[in-house]
C-alpha cells in the first residue's frame, strides 16, 4: 500500500531528518527530485537527494524539524508545511531557521519541493 502524500512528508521531516533515518530517505525520495526556488530550479538524482540530507546532517550536532502546520491537498500529491528548525552546529553554535515548503509526492515518493528560502528565527 502506498503512503499518502501527507504521511510521506511527515515521515521525511519527523523521521528522516529528526531521527537521522537515512535508510528511510532512500525509500521516500523519488528517482529525481526537482527543488524549486524563485527564478531557478535544480534537479537532483535519487542519490543526490539522499546525499543532500546526509551531507547537511554532517555539519550539525543536532537538527529538529517542528511542523507548525501541515496542509494536504485534495489531490493527494501536494502537501504544504510551515516549520521551524532549531539546530546546533558541531562548534556549539545554536540557531533556528523557519520557512514554508510545498512538496509534490508521486507514488509515495517526493518528486518536487518548492522553497523560497528561510530566515533565522521562530515564527511569531
Amino acid at each position: 500500500m502506498t503512503r499518502s502524500a501527507r504521511e510521506v512528508v511527515e515521515l521525511y521531516n519527523l523521521v528522516v531528518w529528526n531521527e537521522r533515518r537515512f535508510d528511510l530517505a532512500e525509500e521516500l525520495m523519488g528517482d529525481s527530485v526537482i527543488r524549486h526556488d524563485v527564478g531557478e530550479s535544480t534537479t537532483l538524482t535519487h542519490d543526490q537527494a539522499v546525499a543532500r540530507i546526509v551531507d547537511h546532517w554532517d555539519m550539525f550536532e543536532s537538527i529538529r524539524f517542528d511542523l507548525n502546520l501541515v496542509v494536504a491537498g485534495e489531490d493527494n500529491e501536494h502537501v504544504a508545511i510551515v516549520y521551524q528548525s532549531p539546530m546546533k552546529l558541531k562548534d556549539g553554535t545554536e540557531t533556528t531557521v523557519s520557512s514554508m515548503e510545498i512538496f509534490r509526492v508521486v507514488d509515495g515518493r517526493i518528486s518536487e519541493v518548492w522553497n523560497c528560502g528561510y530566515k533565522q528565527g521562530v515564527w511569531a
